[in-house]
């Protein structure tokens, strides 16, 4: 991981935390995201962890709600590469195991990234896929603070196309992971439908930390660490009032928090984000960007700015509104030259709730 901020600083409800710093400008992109997954590994549950959690939106995003677990835990596989003859894979497992139950979502902010329990971390060769119960797999992966990566061979800075590191099926929670920094962080977590990233912490960016890719589907991210991105931290590639939600988070050193995608094939919306008791650092371009035209929503309270917002300068931004375009066809295109807007159909944002720390 690049380093150059150093680790501070502690947490609460409304705790504070520290870190950031990356080489490399924010590229002012269009919001285009790489939110399909090449994937070919499969993943069965073999042990389990002690609780499933799904979260529900609100407007400031500060409820969740949870179910009793089944039995599972973190599994994780790989698989070669399949062809027409189909693909073969093999099972490992990690992890705690647990009886279920019910536990709420924390809402501290993390301090620091946790010491990974296996070491320098382990890079496998192809994405992992985290199944549902539904399908064999279980609701919950607790990883217990392991390091994981991917072997993957396309550079961070050419923009799409890096492997992705785990799909995440519908209605799966991950916890305590740490996605391994640079290259093996791939294209980090792509959500196959709704999906809670509890305590997950990204090293380095390299495409994105993190993709909301299925219609109508909610992405949480709650209580997490992601740091050094020159461009995206999340991407929400999918429609149809789809969710993002990131609550109690520490992010920094980044271009973006948060992007619409600004062109994607059948392009549309809405989507929608909501920031609650965020703390951010090193914002390169802005927090979020919207689609004005495909009716998507920003819906930020309680936002922590490393410095405060300078309303002079109107840096860093906090809401961009754009005009997105479909299938390539065009650039999507900022409006309103740019400034962060306030209190619009489109970024439910007040100047009250972006705070200096």
């Amino acid at each position: 991981m690049k380093s150059a901020f150093t680790l501070l600083l502690v947490v609460g409800a409304a705790g504070v935390v520290q870190i950031g710093c990356s080489g490399g400008d924010a590229t002012d992109d269009d919001g285009q995201g790489g939110s399909t997954s090449s994937s070919t590994a499969s993943g069965g549950a073999t042990t389990s962890s002690a609780t499933t959690s799904s979260a529900t939106t609100s407007s400031a995003a500060t409820s969740s709600a949870t179910s009793g677990g089944t039995g599972g835990g973190a599994t994780s596989s790989t698989a070669g590469g399949g062809g027409e003859g189909g693909t073969t894979a093999s099972t490992t497992t990690s992890g705690t195991g647990g009886t279920g139950g019910e536990e709420p979502l924390g809402n501290e902010i993390p301090a620091a990234i946790p010491t990974p329990t296996n070491g320098d971390g382990e890079i496998r060769t192809e994405t992992t896929v985290l199944k549902n119960a539904a399908n064999g797999g279980q609701d919950v992966y607790d990883f217990n603070n392991q390091k994981i990566g991917v072997n993957n061979t396309e550079d961070c800075d050419d923009g799409e196309g890096q492997k992705t590191v785990f799909e995440v099926e519908d209605g799966v929670t991950v916890k305590n992971l740490i996605i391994a920094g640079g290259l093996p962080g791939g294209n980090g977590i792509v959500c196959k439908g709704d999906c809670t990233l509890d305590h997950v912490y990204w090293e380095d960016v390299c495409e994105d930390a993190a993709t909301n890719s299925v219609d109508g589907a909610t992405m949480r991210i709650n209580s997490s660490i992601a740091l050094h991105s020159a461009d995206k931290i999340f991407q929400h590639n999918a429609k149809g009032g789809s969710t993002t939600i990131v609550t109690n988070s520490y992010i920094a050193d980044f271009g973006k928090l948060w992007r619409s995608c600004g062109d994607c094939t059948a392009n549309g919306g809405p989507r929608n984000l909501v920031i609650d008791n965020v703390r951010v650092d090193g914002v390169k371009t802005t927090i979020a960007g919207a689609n004005q035209n495909y009716g998507d929503t920003v819906t930020i309270t309680n936002l922590y700015v490393k410095g405060g917002y300078d309303e002079s300068d109107d840096k860093p931004k906090i809401c961009q509104e754009y005009r997105a375009v479909t299938d390539h066809m065009g650039e999507s295109q900022k409006l309103h030259g740019g400034a962060s807007q306030w209190n619009t159909d489109t970024c439910h944002v007040s100047k009250s709730d972006i705070k200096s720390w």
